[in-house]
């Protein structure tokens, strides 16, 4: 019996019982084990008050941060916005919806809950730290700024300071930036963690060379620093290092075994080397414990289809394209194992989304051309 049959029978045999005060029993039951870790139990709570009282907000926002937590993005944004539909101003509803949105690094659709949130207090540093990042990481840094100078104006926190010196890494401001970040290192930051969080700011700003510097210093500092080997290993993807980032990758494995997103990064350094076989493990547990990954599933996915295990690509690369629509390599990789499972027609569908992907992104540069035509025309 699956879940949803199981929370049926328990409202049906709840509501036949006559019991007073039935659904509240059931969400403090639920919210205990949401509190202890209990996430089978209290997603069963959490859906059986809902089938007694469909509009219960408080049970929707829980049962939302149950799926978040277990890494049910999907699920968690479907029963966030069911919530928003009933109330399209709980604030705690908006927070935890852009929160899931930000884990999945998907800053575009993120922003707007952090702006309606915003506007509604201007004074709440976490939500203009939130904003700040989505603008940020989505090619808007000096939108970052006006959100964030008015706190770093104040007493900021280190997460704000990060944050600014980004921005100002970003608008092309780099003396600024690192003024910044001295003033973390001065603010009580250890050398190790100023180097760490300098190299995060270059490495945003595509500046590999200078984020090498910075997460080697770091590591000179501090060896056991956790998370800088992870994100050497991410610069050396970037700068097509294979071997250096392969290295990298498995030094942070040894330091956390428990790194997921390293699991995930050295995963795609050996798909991208076509080391197939090699990836399994690593893009496996990768895409177990992030489920609703796109990127996990693509390479899980591509790594199957080239070692000749059609059957099992095609549903992963299905679902990489159903969570990320826009991505041409998904669908071309889609395409081919289609084909070679004898899906023809299907397959023609997949590669008319990447002639469709590639002509709208034509489009968006057009569109682009014009524009700074026109202003460079005043």
């Amino acid at each position: 019996m699956n879940r949803l049959a199981i929370t049926c029978v328990l409202a049906s045999l709840l509501c036949g019982a006559g019991l007073a005060q039935t659904a509240q029993q059931v969400f403090e039951r639920a919210s205990n084990a949401l509190k202890n870790g209990n996430y089978a139990d209290a997603e069963i709570g959490f859906r059986t008050v809902l089938a007694l009282e469909p509009g219960n907000i408080n049970a929707m926002g829980n049962l939302g941060v149950v799926y978040s937590r277990t890494l049910q993005f999907a699920s968690a944004i479907a029963i966030y916005q069911q919530a928003l539909r009933i109330s399209p101003k709980e604030q705690g509803i908006l927070l935890n919806l852009g929160l899931v949105y930000l884990k999945q690094d998907d800053y575009l659709r993120a922003r707007p809950y952090f702006e309606r949130l915003h506007a509604l207090d201007r004074k709440n540093a976490r939500v203009a730290n939130l904003l700040a990042t989505c603008l940020v990481y989505g090619g808007r840094p000096a939108a970052a700024l006006k959100i964030l100078k008015p706190f770093a104006d104040l007493d900021p926190d280190p997460a704000t300071l990060y944050l600014l010196g980004v921005a100002y890494s970003r608008t092309g401001q780099a003396e600024a930036g690192e003024q910044v970040f001295a003033k973390l290192l001065a603010d009580g930051a250890t050398r190790s963690q100023a180097n760490f969080l300098l190299g995060q700011a270059y490495y945003d700003s595509a500046r590999f060379a200078e984020a090498e510097r910075a997460y080697k210093s770091a590591l000179e500092s501090d060896p056991s620093l956790s998370g800088v080997h992870r994100e050497l290993g991410k610069v050396y993807i970037s700068v097509r290092r294979n071997d250096d980032a392969e290295k990298e990758l498995l030094a942070a494995l040894r330091q956390d075994p428990g790194d997921d997103s390293a699991s995930y990064f050295l995963g795609a350094v050996y798909v991208q080397a076509e080391e197939y076989a090699k990836s399994l493990p690593y893009l496996e547990r990768a895409h177990k414990v992030t489920p609703d990954s796109w990127a996990a599933a693509y390479y899980l996915g591509k790594a199957k289809f080239k070692l000749g295990d059609v059957q099992a690509s095609v549903p992963l690369l299905e679902q990489a394209a159903q969570l990320n629509p826009d991505e041409p390599s998904v669908f071309y990789t889609l395409a081919s194992a289609l084909k070679a499972e004898g899906r023809r027609e299907e397959a023609k569908q997949a590669l008319q989304r990447v002639s469709e992907i590639h002509a709208a992104s034509l489009d968006e540069e057009r569109k682009a051309l014009r524009i700074a035509n026109v202003v460079g025309a005043r």
